[in-house]
């Protein structure tokens, strides 16, 4: 789960580093993956896959507030996400000053970035603009090489771009993306939907969503499916406070595939883990785990390994029991 939100994590910088965004189409749908039957064996490491995984979009809730609103983005768990986010900007850099040739920069080490594109106008973005972003053996110093296309089109626009209190709703394709790191080779292939929303600072929004969004690193496949997440980041508070939700379908290696949806709002501050909210999870024939956080430190677990609608067992972890 930390590789496929790694990679979605590497995608959403691209776009949202330049102020632009991504176009559709262009991959099939993800094969099915067949429900897991969750058992005693299992159920704290499905949870922790699910729990792992919704947890780390919040981290787009940070970005979107710090990152693009002159605040710390270093601080945030975005960027301890992916290091790879240097590549990506400067790739968008050259797209932002230079006219849609396409035009080429060499990465800092080796590599280089293509970049192209169609814009209504470079003072402003339009909805329709798009721009192809060609990363080749692209290293930038940060021990990871970026291969692979992103295209980006921007569906919706408006508010202040340099000042960074933007209402942005983009679509992003992965095509052939990947990221090696250590001789370990990351792809990613679909489509992702976003919507940010920064005019009401402090107080931001960020929703991301996907149909179909397919993520390997040669031994272990993630395929997430009507996916969608809001996080609301509010920097009144130091940290911020941040409130998310989270709702979809998605596989876990070597078990089978899940879906979830976040009944009660995980809520809590800055990088740190939840204190409060609830996640359901279910998974072949009504089998279910219920998360419940007691605080930032604990959460329960409430298991019906048969569907019944009963609690077969209850344990309680910490988060780092949890999360692995």
């Amino acid at each position: 789960m930390k590789m496929l939100f790694k990679m979605m994590i590497l995608g959403v910088a691209v776009a949202l580093s330049a102020g632009c965004g991504g176009g559709g189409g262009g991959n099939p749908p993800a094969a099915a993956v067949p429900d897991a039957t969750i058992s005693p064996q299992n159920a704290v490491e499905i949870a922790g896959e699910v729990v792992g995984g919704v947890q780390a979009t919040g981290d787009f809730g940070v970005f979107g507030g710090s990152g693009l609103i002159g605040g710390n983005a270093g601080d945030s768990g975005l960027s301890k996400s992916s290091t790879s986010v240097l590549a990506a900007q400067k790739a968008m850099q050259v797209f932002m000053a230079a006219p849609f040739g396409p035009e080429v920069s060499q990465c800092l080490v080796s590599g280089s970035v293509s970049v192209s594109g169609n814009l209504a106008s470079q003072d402003a973005l339009t909805a329709g603009d798009r721009i192809v972003a060609r990363f080749t053996n692209c290293n930038d110093g940060e021990g990871e090489v970026v291969n692979g296309t992103l295209t980006l089109v921007v569906d919706t626009f408006s508010g202040d771009l340099l000042g960074g209190f933007v209402t942005l709703g983009l679509t992003v394709t992965f095509q052939n993306f990947s990221v090696n790191e250590g001789g370990t080779l990351e792809t990613v292939s679909g489509d992702l939907s976003l919507l940010m929303d920064t005019q009401a600072y402090p107080v931001s929004t960020f929703s991301i969503s996907s149909g179909s969004l397919t993520v390997s690193d040669g031994v272990d496949t993630v395929v997430l499916s009507n996916f969608s997440t809001t996080v609301t980041s509010d920097e009144s508070s130091q940290p911020p406070a941040f409130t998310y939700t989270s709702s979809g379908r998605i596989s876990v290696p070597t078990y089978g595939s899940v879906s979830y949806q976040v009944r009660q709002p995980f809520t809590g501050f800055g990088d740190g883990d939840p204190d409060s909210g609830v996640l359901y999870i279910e998974g072949n024939m009504g089998g279910s785990i219920t998360v419940t956080v007691l605080s930032n430190a604990q959460v329960q677990l409430d298991m019906d390994y048969d569907g019944d609608g009963v609690t077969d067992e209850t344990i309680i972890v910490t988060w780092v029991e949890l999360e692995g």
